[in-house]
Parts: C-alpha cells; structure tokens; sequence
C-alpha cells in the first residue's frame, strides 16, 4: 500500500468531500479524483457513495478506512519510539484544548515544558470539546485535553483522567431564592429542587458543547423546558450573566468564587466531569508526550482547589 494514497483517501473520508480535501492536500480535485477511481478499479468495488455535496463511506469504504488507519497509528508509532530509543528530543507534538480554560493551562505548561525539550514543536488547536473530539479521530491531532462524563466516553480513545468535578447552578445572590443556598454555598454546594426555578431565566451552553448536552439531562430529569436568555459557547460568559444578577447558569464547580455575588446549588442529578488528557487507543506515548501529559496533569491538580476564580 501507498502510504501517501492512503493519507488522501482517509482525507476524503475526514472531509467528506473531494474538493475540501483536494484544497488541504494541496492537490487538484482531478488528481485526487483520480486517485480515488484508480484505488477503486484495483479494488473492484466503490469506497465512496457520490452524493451531491458529500463521499460517504461504503461497507468496503469503511473496512478501507480502518485498515488505513492502522497502518498509519503503526507508522507513527514506530517513529516515536526509535525517537525515544535514541533519545533525540525532536519532533512534533500536536495538541487540542479549549479556548478557555485549555488554554490558559497550555500558557503556564508549555514554557515548563520547553525548557525540557526545546526542540521539540507544537500544533496547538483551540477547539470546543465536540470539535475536538473529532479532530483526534481523524488524527489532526495526537493528544487532547478535554472533558467528559461517566459512560459517555469514546470507544476509539483512551483517556488520563486528571480532575473530576461537579457541575453545578449558579444562582445570583438578588434572586428571590437565593436564601436558600443558606451561608457558605459556595463550599456546601446545598442540593435544591431545580423545579423552583421554573420562572427563572438561564443563560445556557450552545448546542454545539458537551455542556449542552449536560444540561439536556438536567432539565429532562427536572421536567420542564427552561426559559433561555440565550446561550453562549464560553462559560465565562455565561458565569458574567449570572454575577451580573440577569440569569442563573450552570457551570463546572472549577469557576466557583466565593466571593462573586452568586449562590451556588447542586441539583439532581448530580453529574460530573472529568478533566482528561485523551489519545488515540493504540497510540504509543513517547516520553515526551508522557512528561508533557504529567505537567498537565500537575497543573490542573493545583487550579482544581476551586477558589478565587476570577470571571
């Protein structure tokens, strides 16, 4: 096999267009057409299903495409660990996180880390978690920091859990039922009825987040629709809503601040998170990228204690 002709057929599937992947291989559509037509006369059978603005894998094409990338995790693997083997300190490392709270790690972590492997580069992604999510699938990135929640982990991935935290509601301190969360809620974390706040205007995440999801849940267990200010893709944003006394949000318990004119409540059901490092299952580690996942595990140790958040 090609490895070069199975990097642009696994592109096609990525993309799901030929045109799209032709503009990122840095080919023409003809020739990467081309391609596809010659693979597929070798084959005998199509790998693609040609509708009008999409190539969607057929049963042949999906068996393709796993084959493919095992071959390429194989291929990658073996480079890393002749790396390691000479011990050369080279070479790339690829890594997705959010645009918040990921990157605000990645700017303490990678200096850290530079000094220990100055040669060494970085593709940096900032990416929602759905996002990247699918950028490790399709191995635009090696490593990736993101969340999730019990049971709704990816097959195709192994994860390095580093932090777990509750999601909970933040109320602002003027709301009628506000009296409730009691002295010291922010510590506490008091359970409340989340079918008191019926009435209540909430700031919620946008569709696209694992957030969203999250909330989802809460609100069908609760059993009703909530009324939607509007929805916003950063919980910073949402939190601002909250302090400014104009809705109430959920959010991870990382943002908690005591000091913020907010009370905060866990509802039912009580669901978590989990701050990972995830890759790809059968994916070799190098050291590098081991040391580079202990130093986030370490910083995300010491901002997990939940104080003095400052939104």
């Amino acid at each position: 096999m090609d490895l070069k002709q199975i990097e642009n057929i696994l592109a096609i599937a990525n993309d799901g267009s030929i045109s799209r992947a032709a503009d990122r291989l840095f080919l023409t559509q003809s020739a990467l057409n081309q391609q596809l037509l010659k693979l597929e006369k070798e084959l005998g059978m199509p790998l693609f299903e040609r509708r009008s603005h999409s190539m969607i894998p057929t049963e042949a094409g999906q068996i393709y495409l796993e084959g493919a990338r095992e071959i390429l995790q194989i291929k990658e693997n073996t480079y890393k660990k002749l790396n390691d083997l000479h011990q050369e300190g080279h070479g790339t490392i690829s890594i997705a996180y959010s645009p918040e709270r990921g990157a605000e790690m990645f700017s303490e972590v990678f200096p850290v880390f530079h000094l220990l492997y100055p040669d060494i580069r970085f593709h940096a992604k900032e990416l929602r978690n759905k996002r990247t999510e699918q950028a490790l699938l399709n191995k635009d990135v090696d490593l990736a920091c993101m969340t999730y929640t019990e049971g709704q982990q990816n097959i195709h991935f192994s994860y390095i859990a580093n932090v777990k935290e509750e999601i909970v509601l933040g109320v602002p301190a003027s709301h009628p039922l506000a009296y409730l969360a009691g002295e010291n809620s922010a510590e506490r974390l008091p359970e409340i009825d989340l079918r008191r706040f019926r009435d209540t205007d909430f700031v919620l995440a946008a569709p696209e987040t694992k957030s969203s999801d999250i909330e989802k849940e809460i609100f069908r267990t609760a059993g009703f629709q909530p009324k939607v200010l509007y929805t916003s893709s950063g919980s910073k944003t949402r939190i601002r809503s909250v302090k400014s006394q104009l809705a109430c949000a959920f959010f991870p318990a990382f943002y908690i601040n005591p000091d913020a004119p907010i009370v905060y409540f866990t509802v039912k059901p009580h669901i978590h998170w989990y701050s990972s490092v995830a890759y790809r299952k059968g994916s070799y580690l190098s050291v590098a990228e081991l040391v580079l996942i202990d130093l986030i595990r370490k910083y995300n140790a010491r901002v997990s204690n939940f104080k003095n958040i400052q939104i």
